[in-house]
Formats: C-alpha cells, structure tokens, sequence
C-alpha cells in the first residue's frame, strides 16, 4: 500500500519548464517555470527561482522572482530579498523590507474604530 507523504514536490534548480503545473499537495520551485500554477497546498518560490504564470494555491511563500497574480485560500508571504509584480489575493499577505513589489493587494481586514 503506497504511503502519503506531506513531503512537497520539487522542481529542481536546473530546471527550466514550461507548461501548466496542477495537483494535490504542496510544490517547491527551485528552478524556472513559465506557466500557471494550480495546487490545493502551500507553493514555495525559493531565492534563486522564477516564475512566470498566475498562481492558485493553499498558501505562498516568495524569496525569488514571481510575473503573475496569485489567489490563495491561506497566507501570502513576500520575503525580504523578492521580486513580484502582478495582483496578490490572500487571507493574509505580509512584505517584508527588502522586497521589490509592483503589486494590487486584495485581502480581508478589519480597522479597529
């Protein structure tokens, strides 16, 4: 009987593709991708990757380049460091300084009156 794994998938640092990625889980990108991004778990873009494409997936975490909008059901975070352009869209998004963000944010919040 085969064995689930919480382990994320991972698109290798000498890996350029192009096409759309989709599945069930979480996904690692290490190396580049031109195309969308379909996934029900968390999709971590590391420092030296890039993507190229629009993103939906259960949460987001950038260090490297990302052209496209991004829709997750949980929190999108942008680390120090970062390159995104594009519409962002999360129940959370937090910037952190250091990044380079031209970006449309579309999120929840309450103000405190």
């Amino acid at each position: 009987m085969a064995s689930v794994t919480s382990e994320p998938s991972v698109i290798g640092a000498s890996t350029q593709l192009v096409g759309r990625v989709s599945g069930s889980g979480g996904l690692r990108l290490e190396g580049s991708l031109r195309g969308d991004v379909a996934i029900s778990g968390p999709l971590e873009v590391t420092a030296a990757a890039s993507l190229e494409g629009n993103v939906e997936a259960g949460e987001l975490a950038v260090a490297g380049t990302l052209n496209g909008d991004a829709r997750t059901s949980g929190p999108i975070r942008v680390q120090a460091g970062a390159s995104v352009r594009g519409e962002l869209s999360g129940s959370q998004v937090t910037i952190e300084p250091g990044a380079s963000v031209a970006v449309r944010l579309g999120t929840e919040f309450e103000l405190d009156w």
